[in-house]
């Protein structure tokens, strides 16, 4: 009855015969909806069409067909953008990303076609875990059978993807990708020559004021700490507990002069080094 009084209250036509109710003359709610509502489902249209290609949404491709079809928002009008999130629309490694992520779903082992840039190709197999995006590029994380370790491949390099039914799917184990809470990025350094991953250290910077400030609104890592006692007017001390990467080198090269590396030394030196071949470039 609640139901028949909320359809009746939006001037729909409801009889009644012999205890039956229907409406007499065709009536739909998707035309209930105000220009506000309307608007609205135009600026989540233009949200979806970002993600469009991700695997998450495969199957969902026509919902804009059905949201113009049902509730008239015309296809031709421009939706006004209000939220952009950041994408690259020529990033060539799109298009393994569904395939990838039905591989995961499905937990099949992938023979991995992949070209590095220095054109060598190589062939891997790998039962894939993760996919992980980093600055618009995307990386699937899986275990390589043959090297019997965790690699990670950058879809960008890929150049086919087929199954390898010679190997057995390999279930994640709890530890396999616990090094992507240590990193920033997407690269866990191994060194051939030990045979060892990049061991977890502390890192202590000193930023510059104001700059400091978009670091504490925004972390650089989930291990942030920041040093109350080193902190003065003039800057302010952070530390973390990472695994050195190149995307940590970089990240860090990003701020500037407006950033020391005080630890680990290694990581200072390699700073020092970095900014005297920046000078001779410059002629400096």
């Amino acid at each position: 009855m609640l139901d028949l009084a909320f359809f009746r209250s939006h001037e729909a036509e409801i009889s009644c015969i012999n205890g039956y109710y229907k409406f007499a003359k065709p009536f739909s709610l998707y035309g209930l909806l105000d220009p506000d509502e309307l608007k609205l489902a135009n600026e989540i249209k233009a949200l979806f069409s970002q993600y469009a290609q991700l695997p998450q949404i495969s199957g969902l491709e026509d919902i804009h067909l059905q949201i113009e079809e049902r509730i008239n928002i015309d296809s031709t009008s421009k939706p006004e953008v209000i939220v952009s999130f950041e994408q690259n629309n020529i990033y060539t490694g799109q298009k393994h990303l569904i395939a990838l992520y039905n591989a995961i779903k499905a937990k099949k082992t992938l023979k991995i076609h992949f070209q590095d840039f220095s054109k060598s190709q190589k062939a891997y197999s790998i039962s894939p875990y993760m996919l992980k995006e980093y600055h618009n590029r995307w990386h699937v994380y899986g275990y390589e059978h043959k090297k019997g370790k965790i690699y990670n491949l950058a879809l960008d390099r890929i150049l086919a993807i087929d199954e390898a039914s010679i190997f057995k799917y390999r279930e994640q184990k709890a530890g396999d990708l616990a090094f992507l809470n240590d990193i920033i990025g997407f690269t866990y350094l191994y060194d051939a020559e030990t045979e060892t991953y990049a061991a977890l250290e502390s890192v202590k910077i000193k930023v510059d004021l104001p700059r400091a400030n978009y670091i504490r609104t925004k972390p650089l890592h989930h291990s942030q700490q920041e040093l109350s006692k080193e902190t003065n007017e003039t800057h302010v001390v952070f530390t973390y507990q990472l695994r050195f990467n190149n995307e940590l080198f970089a990240k860090l090269l990003e701020f500037g002069k407006d950033l020391e590396i005080v630890e680990p030394r290694h990581l200072r030196d390699k700073m020092i080094v970095h900014i005297q071949e920046m000078a001779k470039k410059y002629g400096i």
